[in-house]
């Protein structure tokens, strides 16, 4: 949750790593895929679309990531959290649980 709710405020409050990622995107010939936010009333379908633009743009984020983590300390973090396996793991498994869920429903 701290890195999805991370890159939403950090490419939504600098319009200078916003356009960043969008070059990484360019540079990468992937579509743009901007973090979107987890939170708010309808969270569960929030968590599953921001889980969804992380695993689209994940290689153009991390990319990004890593090139500004010189000059930005909240970048670096992220890039730290991003690389790790584990989140990884964890994010998989609620896509997992949200795609379980979704079919027992439909059944």
């Amino acid at each position: 949750m701290v890195l999805l709710i991370g890159l939403y405020y950090l490419y939504r409050k600098s319009p200078k790593l916003k356009n960043g990622l969008k070059e990484s995107f360019l540079a990468l010939k992937q579509k743009q895929v901007l973090p979107t936010r987890v939170g708010g009333t309808r969270w569960l379908p929030h968590l599953d679309k921001a889980v969804d633009a992380f695993f689209k743009g994940y290689q153009a984020i991390r990319h990004h990531l890593e090139s500004a983590s010189h000059t930005s300390p909240k970048a670096e973090g992220l890039a730290k959290i991003a690389a790790d396996g584990n989140v990884i793991t964890f994010l998989l498994c609620l896509k997992v649980i949200k795609m379980r869920q979704t079919y027992r429903f439909m059944s």
